[in-house]
């Protein structure tokens, strides 16, 4: 290997310390922040002190403060402006949990106050808001839609695109595509807060039975974070679900773009006698070897 090729693959252990080291300096400034925005020593809506008054202040580089920035605006705490600054948003509390079982199965309960968003919200002491994004409308099912909701490419279905606030905070996108056979007649139907699937009940004698959701962690589009007024650095969690009802139709198809730092997802399942098995079974190991050993 010729000694440019050395020189280029031999570690940089000073470049990676002092790497480490801003890192670590980073991270316990964004805290210290963080912990001025919490208490409200940094109140909401306030401006933060640029980066060059941070790193002169802290004495530290404006590299350090600006990864220090980044953090906490990845966690939706701050939110940045080019031209006017960076501003405090305040800390947002995760304000539903979902719950699920095995396979991420829903029970009838929860399934049967889907769509109860405003009520959910009230319930929980905070001021809900639903924001129409389009104007709800049919269209024409591409293969990915009537692939979820098994119906013929090109079929009719009803479309609803929304963004849900609570407190005047963005909380989610929620696309939802349902058969214009059952839900059309919602162009013309105001049925005020009732629950969706209640009202489905009620109208066409359809029990909704079970969904499925699928979870995805990623990054934000440019067209997500400026609607849910987050960093582009801040994880949003992405849902596709499926609802059935009498267990073979499905009635719903979603894409759900949720705020990562107001998401929580628990889900809880029952250990099946694997464990015993698998504790005689170690027994009937150790019995058979011990018995090998010694004949």
């Amino acid at each position: 290997m010729s000694i440019v090729g050395i020189y280029r693959y031999r570690p940089n252990k000073w470049r990676d310390k002092n790497v480490n080291m801003e890192m670590g300096k980073a991270e316990e400034i964004a805290e210290n922040l963080r912990t001025k925005i919490i208490n409200g020593t940094l109140p909401v809506g306030s401006k933060l002190a640029s980066e060059r008054d941070l790193a002169n202040e802290l004495h530290v580089s404006r590299m350090t403060v600006r990864k220090a920035i980044e953090i906490i605006e990845s966690q939706g705490l701050v939110a940045r402006y080019t031209g006017k600054g960076t501003f405090i948003l305040g800390t947002r509390e995760r304000i539903l949990v979902d719950k699920g079982r095995e396979i991420s199965s829903i029970t009838e309960s929860e399934l049967r106050r889907s769509g109860s968003f405003l009520k959910d919200m009230e319930r929980l002491g905070r001021k809900p808001q639903v924001q129409f994004l389009e104007q709800p409308s049919l269209i024409a099912a591409d293969s990915e839609i009537a692939s979820h909701l098994q119906i013929k490419e090109g079929a009719l279905v009803l479309k609803r695109y929304r963004l849900q606030l609570a407190d005047a905070l963005p909380y989610r996108l929620i696309e939802s595509f349902y058969p214009s056979d059952l839900f059309g007649e919602l162009l013309t139907t105001d049925i005020g807060d009732k629950p969706l699937f209640a009202w489905l009940q009620e109208r066409h004698g359809l029990r909704v039975t079970r969904a499925k959701e699928i979870l995805v962690a990623r990054l934000p589009t440019q067209h997500e974070y400026q609607l849910l007024r987050i960093a582009t650095n801040a994880p949003v969690v992405a849902v596709d679900r499926t609802v059935w009802a009498n267990s073979t139709r499905p009635v719903e198809w979603a894409h759900i773009i949720a705020v990562a730092a107001l998401y929580a997802f628990t889900y809880e399942y029952d250990i099946p006698a694997w464990n015993e098995e698998t504790q005689q079974n170690d027994g009937t190991l150790s019995d058979q070897s011990t018995n090998t050993s010694h004949p």
